[in-house]
C-alpha cells in the first residue's frame, strides 16, 4: 500500500516531461514547416517572374516593336528612291536583323506557351503570318527596284503592293503580337497574386508556430526548474534562443523575399513592360510618318492612326493632330503618365520635340518633307527613343537587382534556418534525456 503513490507520482512526472517535450518538438516542426512553405511559395514566384515567365513576357513585348520596325523599314526603302542606295541597303540589313530577332522572340514565346494551347496557336499563327508578310514585302520591294524612281512617292502599283503587306502587319500580325503579350503577362500576374496570398498565410503561420514553440519551451523550462529545483537547463536555454532566432530570422527573410518580389513586379517588371510598350508604339508612329509620305491614297488614315497612338503614349484631349500637338503639356496621363520626377521631365521633353518636328514636317511640300523626315525628324525620334531605351535598361537593372536580393534571402533561409531549428530540437532532447533517465 505504501509503494503505490511514489509509482504514480513517478509516472506522472515522466508523462508530463514527455508531453511537454513532444509539444515543444511538434511546435518546432510546425515552425520549420511554415517557414519552408513560405520560402517555397516566394521562391516559386521569384523563379516565375525573375527567371522564367517574366523575361519571356518582356521578349514578347519586344516582338511588337521588332515587327513594327520591319514594316517601317520596308516603307523607308520604298520612299527613299534610287539616289539613297547605301541607306536603302542599310535599311534592308536592319530588316534582316529584325527578322532574326523576331525568330528568337517567337521561340521564347512558344516555349512559354507549351502548357497553353491558345497561346501556342497564336504563336503558330504569327509564324505563318510573318511568312506571308515577307512574301508581300519582297514583292513590293522588287516592283520598286524595277520602277527605279527617285526619292518620293513610288508608282501606284508599288504602293498598292506595299498596302497589302502593311495591312497584313497592322490588321492581323501586330494585334496578335499584342494579345500574345497580354496572354503571357497573365502568367506573371497569377504567380504574383498567388505568392502574395500564400506568403501572407505563411507569415502568419510562422509567427503563430514560433510563439507556440517558445511558450512550450518556456513552460518546459519552468516545469524543470520547479520540479527538479534547477535554475535553468543550459541545453533548453540554447534551444529557446535558437527557436527565437529561427522565428525572427525566418520572418525577416520571408519579408525580404516578399519585398524583393514586390519590388521586382511593381517597380521593375511593370515599369519595363509599360515603357517597352510605349517604345514599340512610338516606333509604329515613326513608321506612320514614312507611310504618310509614301502613300498619297491613305495620308489622312496614317495621320489619324498617328494621333491615336500619340494619345496612347501621352493622353491629351484634342480634336485633331494639330490640336493635340498644340495642347501638349507636362500634366499628362497615358503610358508615360506613371513616370515621376526627372524621368517624367526627360521623356516628355524628348517626346514634345518629336511631336514638334512632326508638325513641321506635315506643313512642308512633299520633297522638302522627305528631306526633313530623313534628317531632323528622324533625329528627334531617335533622341526620344534613346531616352526610353535608357529608362528601360535602368528599370531592367532594378528588376534584376530585386530578383537577386530575393534569391539571396532564399538561399540564406534554406541554408541556416533549418539547421538552427534542427539543432534546437536536438538540444531539447539532450536537455530532457537526463531527467527522463531518472524515472526509468
Amino acid at each position: 500500500m505504501t509503494a503505490s503513490p511514489p509509482v504514480r507520482r513517478k509516472e506522472s512526472v515522466s508523462g508530463r516531461l514527455r508531453t511537454l517535450t513532444g509539444l515543444s518538438l511538434v511546435t518546432l516542426a510546425l515552425l520549420l514547416a511554415a517557414i519552408l512553405a513560405g520560402a517555397g511559395s516566394t521562391g516559386s514566384g521569384l523563379r516565375t517572374i525573375g527567371h522564367d515567365a517574366g523575361p519571356q513576357v518582356l521578349a514578347t513585348t519586344g516582338l511588337y516593336r521588332q515587327m513594327s520596325e520591319m514594316d517601317a523599314l520596308v516603307a523607308e526603302t520604298l520612299l527613299l528612291g534610287r539616289e539613297y542606295g547605301p541607306q536603302q541597303q542599310a535599311d534592308l540589313t536592319g530588316y534582316d536583323q529584325r527578322r532574326l530577332e523576331i525568330s528568337e522572340s517567337l521561340l521564347k514565346a512558344y516555349r512559354l506557351a507549351l502548357d497553353d494551347p491558345t497561346e501556342q496557336r497564336t504563336v503558330e499563327s504569327l509564324i505563318e503570318g510573318l511568312g506571308r508578310y515577307e512574301r508581300l514585302a519582297t514583292q513590293a520591294r522588287l516592283l520598286d527596284v524595277q520602277a527605279g524612281h527617285t526619292a518620293g512617292q513610288p508608282p501606284d502599283h508599288v504602293v498598292e503592293a506595299y498596302q497589302r503587306a502593311t495591312d497584313l502587319m497592322h490588321r492581323e500580325l501586330l494585334p496578335q503580337a499584342y494579345n500574345l503579350t497580354l496572354e503571357t503577362g497573365t502568367i506573371v500576374r497569377r504567380a504574383h497574386a498567388a505568392e502574395r496570398s500564400t506568403t501572407s498565410l505563411a507569415r502568419a503561420a510562422v509567427v503563430v508556430a514560433g510563439l507556440l514553440a517558445l511558450i512550450c519551451l518556456l513552460i518546459l523550462q519552468a516545469y524543470l526548474t520547479r520540479r527538479f529545483r534547477r535554475v535553468f537547463a543550459p541545453a533548453l536555454m540554447v534551444a529557446t534562443v535558437l527557436t527565437a532566432a529561427g522565428l525572427v530570422t525566418g520572418t525577416a527573410l520571408l519579408n525580404q523575399q516578399g519585398e524583393a518580389l514586390e519590388q521586382a513586379k511593381r517597380h521593375g517588371f511593370d515599369s519595363v513592360l509599360t515603357l517597352t510598350r510605349a517604345r514599340a508604339i512610338s516606333k509604329t508612329m515613326h513608321g506612320d510618318q514614312s507611310r504618310f509620305l509614301l502613300d498619297r491614297f491613305r495620308k489622312d488614315t496614317y495621320e489619324h492612326t498617328f494621333l491615336d497612338k500619340s494619345r496612347t503614349i501621352v493622353a491629351v484631349e484634342s480634336t485633331s493632330l494639330p490640336d493635340y500637338q498644340g495642347k501638349l503639356n507636362a500634366n499628362f496621363q497615358g503610358l508615360l503618365g506613371g513616370l515621376t520626377g526627372e524621368d517624367r521631365d526627360r521623356v516628355f521633353a524628348a517626346y514634345q520635340r518629336f511631336q514638334q518636328a512632326d508638325a513641321r514636317m506635315r506643313a512642308m511640300p512633299a520633297e522638302a518633307a522627305i528631306k526633313f523626315w530623313d534628317g531632323e525628324l528622324t533625329q528627334a525620334y531617335e533622341r526620344y527613343d534613346k531616352v526610353l531605351e535608357e529608362l528601360i535598361r535602368r528599370y531592367e537593372s532594378d528588376f534584376e537587382r530585386a530578383i537577386d536580393n530575393g534569391d539571396g534571402a532564399l538561399e540564406t533561409l534554406w541554408r541556416w534556418v533549418p539547421a538552427g531549428l534542427t539543432a534546437g530540437a536536438l538540444l531539447i532532447l539532450v536537455g530532457i534525456w537526463p531527467r527522463l533517465r531518472e524515472y526509468r
